[in-house]
């Protein structure tokens, strides 16, 4: 086995541990029962969405860690790797890193989207949000790929975040970024929602 597999799965193990905390504060913060509570829960409960969605990035992110996969390949003879190597043991690595973390991303907005639909709010408002959401992950992902912003920049470092969002505007790269992450965003999560949907009612039956 070689040792890059066990050096991927430290920086693998610490986005996973982020990609699930969004999950985990969706657990909490989308009970409708909570919601239904006097309103003096629902300014904890806001707090808890805006939680939710200063990490919900963190959850998508591991597409564009893909680039690990793509570094090893092409300098294989650094990393002292055969075709074996690749095959076997850093492609199936990454597939399921990768999985599990969007999959992250997919249960969280699940949770979200089906607290939306018990509250019978309007299928077009949902559908808005299903639109907009994968727009504002794929700047939150070009934000931390290419500068580096951590989650708890939000808080230290807002100025910097909300310039370089701005100045990336005029940037055709970001554009493009943008567009392309917030299709597979969007589409990714509707394959994968009627996947775990059907894995689900399996359970149940």
């Amino acid at each position: 086995m070689p040792s890059v597999f066990f050096d991927n799965l430290k920086w693998m193990g610490w986005n996973l541990f982020l990609a699930v905390i969004p999950f985990l504060i969706s657990l909490v913060v989308f009970r409708r029962k909570f919601w239904e509570k006097p309103s003096m829960i629902r300014l904890p409960l806001a707090l808890g969405i805006a939680l939710f969605y200063f990490f919900l990035p963190n959850a998508p992110y591991v597409l564009t860690d893909i680039i690990h996969l793509v570094r090893q390949i092409k300098d294989y003879r650094y990393f002292k790797l055969t075709d074996n190597d690749i095959i076997v043991f850093l492609i199936p690595q990454f597939f399921l890193f990768i999985f599990i973390g969007f999959s992250m991303y997919v249960l969280a907005f699940q949770n979200m989207i089906r607290l939306l639909t018990e509250f019978r709010w309007n299928s077009i408002i949902i559908l808005i949000i299903k639109i907009l959401n994968p727009f504002f992950m794929s700047i939150g992902i070009f934000l931390g790929r290419f500068y580096r912003f951590n989650t708890w920049d939000i808080i230290s470092d807002y100025e910097n975040i909300i310039l370089s969002t701005i100045k990336e505007f005029s940037n055709f790269y970001f554009i493009m970024f943008v567009i392309i992450i917030s299709v597979v965003l969007f589409v990714g999560f509707e394959i994968l929602s009627l996947f775990y949907k059907s894995l689900f009612m399996r359970k149940k039956l």
